[in-house]
């Protein structure tokens, strides 16, 4: 049983409406998980390709100045 109170009016989801509310509540639940983990998959695969690409051109930059860095 399913009670909801809004405006001093109580309502009673009970049988078959109760169970279309209950699986219409996991439905957007799992659809909200869903694009939260999507999101968090993007963003993961976005900060390794650019770090993938970064850490070996700092690295790459940096043996080059040393090599050719003035010497005093």
């Amino acid at each position: 049983m399913i009670v909801i109170t809004r405006n001093g009016e109580t309502t009673v989801l009970t049988g078959w409406r109760e169970w279309l509310f209950k699986i219409v509540v996991f439905m957007a639940a799992i659809l909200l998980f869903g694009v939260i983990a999507f999101v968090m998959f993007g963003l993961a695969l976005t900060v390794g390709a650019i770090a993938l690409v970064v850490i070996p051109a700092v690295l790459i930059v940096g043996l080059l100045g040393t090599i050719f860095g003035r010497r005093i």
